[in-house]
């Protein structure tokens, strides 16, 4: 059973079937959505995921559903700035409204900026609330977007239930949902959102929309390297400085690219993004092989476009590991503290490899000693790329 509350003025509990709740037949979103006794024309929608990249590519297969239930219905998109590229590539999204994270922390650190500061929120809010949304999908649930989709000024404002969502931001949501179990993929509880307002959601794989300048900037750095004449195999070493802790060690990748080389003759390539380039370079000088590092691709964009070139990925815990997947890439994820349960590509097109060590997995932000991640060998890895090779039926 699904059930939910409305509470604007007063709580009122609806329920698909529930004994002894007020009965609605049918509630979907369609050209009429009745509500107890409101009727919503829900013609203009905003999705809520303001990060990060592996979130947002799990988010998407719940906004494909929504735009099949509502071809006509116009889907915006409130993302936080560094992600705006990624949200772009949608097609399912008709406008992308930027958050500027980046730019009004910056101006918190510097009391000269206050003023600016506050004029340009004052700006931000009256322009969304401008926008007059018919309803909020808040997938994100935290405080902050919780605070964002009640700025809106939007009537509907659809969230998970209270113990399904952090930082109180059940309070600023009056449709709830609860998804089926406490423990499920992140695309699963995504979709059971949807699900829950009687939109029919399965998981379709998503499709990534980029222009061909960002895929000739891609051909030249492969024709400049001579990269066409191989099977391209993808290392992403690096992840956010946030998740550091789940990175594998530079020795390790090293050893396991050599391997790659000279059994299966990859032309390996290493993707970075920020500070992560040294990484690269460091497992480079370890290697008996010569090896690329990547062009930088200060575009998910032009990732996107790198990462369509590749025969096999391989990577850890990070978003480029779920674009990856997601672009039916054969990926081997090199998982540590996290449970894959919840955060594993969802792709068959992945493999994990882990440890089953006795604290993991853990939902710590630091580890002394991360035994999880550094007890993963060279061999656990390769051996997985032989199962994928052999599952998929690869022979490059």
């Amino acid at each position: 059973m699904t059930s939910f509350f409305i509470d604007d003025i007063v709580a009122i509990k609806v329920s698909f079937g529930g004994r002894n709740d007020r009965r609605i037949s049918t509630l979907k979103f369609q050209t009429n959505m009745n509500i107890g006794k409101n009727i919503i024309n829900p013609k203009n929608i905003l999705v809520i995921r303001l990060g990060a990249m592996g979130d947002i590519i799990h988010v998407i297969p719940a906004v494909k559903m929504v735009r099949e239930a509502l071809p006509s219905c116009k889907i915006s998109w409130l993302v936080e700035d560094k992600n705006k590229d990624l949200v772009e590539t949608v097609s399912e999204v008709d406008e992308v409204n930027v958050f500027p994270r980046s730019r009004w922390q910056l101006w918190l650190r510097h009391p000269e900026r206050y003023f600016q500061l506050i004029s340009e929120m004052f700006v931000f809010f009256k322009r969304l609330r401008a926008k007059r949304y018919d309803v909020v999908l808040d997938f994100h649930g935290n405080f902050k977007s919780g605070i964002l989709g009640y700025l809106s000024a939007s009537k509907i404002r659809v969230g998970f239930s209270r113990k399904y969502c952090k930082e109180f931001n059940y309070i600023f949501t009056n449709v709830r949902i609860a998804p089926p179990q406490k423990v499920m993929h992140r695309i699963e509880k995504y979709l059971s959102l949807v699900k829950g307002l009687g939109i029919e959601a399965y998981y379709q794989r998503p499709v990534f929309s980029v222009p061909e300048e960002y895929r000739d900037y891609i051909n030249d750095f492969i024709r400049q390297n001579q990269l066409e004449h191989k099977p391209m195999a993808i290392l992403h070493p690096g992840t956010s400085l946030f998740g550091k802790y789940k990175r594998w060690s530079p020795e390790k990748y090293a050893n396991l690219s050599d391997k790659l080389i000279e059994d299966f003759g990859y032309s390996v390539v290493f993707t970075w993004s920020g500070k992560e380039y040294d990484i690269a370079e460091d497992i480079q000088s370890r290697m008996r092989f010569p090896s690329t590092i990547a062009c930088k691709t200060a575009s998910v964009k032009q990732l996107i476009a790198l990462l369509q070139c590749a025969a096999l990925y391989i990577g850890g815990d990070t978003g480029p590991t779920h674009l990856a997947s997601c672009l039916g890439i054969p990926t081997i994820a090199i998982f540590g503290p996290k449970d894959p349960v919840i955060y594993a590509p969802y792709d068959d097109t992945a493999l994990v490899v882990r440890k089953d060590i006795y604290c993991s997995p853990c939902a710590k932000r630091s580890c002394d000693h991360v035994t999880c991640i550094h007890s993963i060998t060279p061999d656990d890895v390769y051996g997985k790329v032989c199962e994928l090779r052999m599952k998929r039926s690869l022979t490059f």
